[in-house]
C-alpha cells in the first residue's frame, strides 16, 4: 500500500486459453475452485486439525481463529498475486517454466564452488541465453543480462528452473522490501522471504497434522 508497486502482469495474457507453458488446462473450472478453495480456509482449519480444537477455550473463540485463518490464508494468497504480477513477465516465466519447456539443461549448479566452475558458468550463460530469446519469442520480452543480474541481486547462482511459487513470491518480497527499506540488499530479503514461507508452511502442517 506505501509503495503502490506497479503491477506489470497483463490482466489476461494469450494463455487464458489453457495453453500455457508453466500449467495447462481450462479457466473453467479450476478458478473457481480456486476461490472455493479460500472461502472454505477458515472452515477446514477448524476441523482437519487435531490440535486446533485444543487452542479454543470456549467455543465463542471458533468464530475468531476460524475467520481469522481464512484472513490469514487470504492476505498470503494476495502477497503471492502481487509478487508474481510485480515483476516483469518475462523474469516471470523464466523463472517457473520448466527446463523442457525453454528447451534447456540446467548445468549441475552444486559444482560452481569446484574446479568446473568456469565451465558451469559458461553453460549457465548459454542456457540463459536460450532461455531469455525463448521467452522473448512468447511475447514477454527478457534479456539474459536482466535474468543474470536478478540471480546476482539476490545471491543465487540461476533464477531459471525456480518453479512452485515459492521463489516467486520471495523475489516480489525482495524488490517491495529493498525500495521500502533499502538498507539491506535484496540478497537478504530474497531470503527472508523463503525463510518466511518456510515458518509459514510448517506451521500450516503443523496445525493441519
Amino acid at each position: 500500500v506505501v509503495l503502490n508497486p506497479e503491477l506489470k502482469m497483463p490482466a489476461m495474457t494469450q494463455y487464458i486459453d489453457g495453453t500455457g507453458p508453466l500449467w495447462k488446462g481450462a479457466l473453467f473450472p479450476f478458478l473457481f475452485i480456486t476461490i472455493a478453495c479460500g472461502a472454505v480456509s477458515g472452515f477446514h482449519a477448524l476441523i482437519s486439525s487435531g490440535t486446533t480444537p485444543k487452542l479454543l477455550a470456549n467455543e465463542t473463540d471458533a468464530r475468531f481463529i476460524g475467520y481469522g485463518a481464512m484472513l490469514m490464508e487470504s492476505f498470503v494468497a494476495i502477497m503471492a498475486l502481487v509478487a508474481a504480477s510485480i515483476i516483469e513477465p518475462g523474469l516471470y516465466f523464466a523463472m517457473n517454466t520448466p527446463p523442457a519447456g525453454l528447451g534447456i539443461t540446467m548445468p549441475n549448479l552444486h559444482e560452481m564452488g569446484g574446479e568446473n566452475a568456469p565451465i558451469i558458468m559458461a553453460q549457465l550463460k548459454d542456457v540463459t541465453a536460450h532461455a531469455a530469446a525463448t521467452v522473448s519469442s512468447w511475447g514477454f520480452v527478457i534479456s539474459p543480462e536482466q535474468i543474470l543480474q536478478t540471480a546476482k541481486d539476490i545471491g543465487e547462482p540461476s533464477v531459471l528452473n525456480r518453479a512452485g511459487g515459492a521463489p516467486t513470491l520471495a523475489v516480489g518480497i525482495a524488490h517491495v522490501f529493498h525500495k521500502v527499506l533499502p538498507m539491506a540488499d535484496m540478497g537478504f530479503w530474497y531470503h527472508f522471504g523463503i525463510l518466511f514461507e518456510a515458518l509459514f508452511i510448517l506451521t500450516a502442517l503443523d496445525a493441519g497434522t
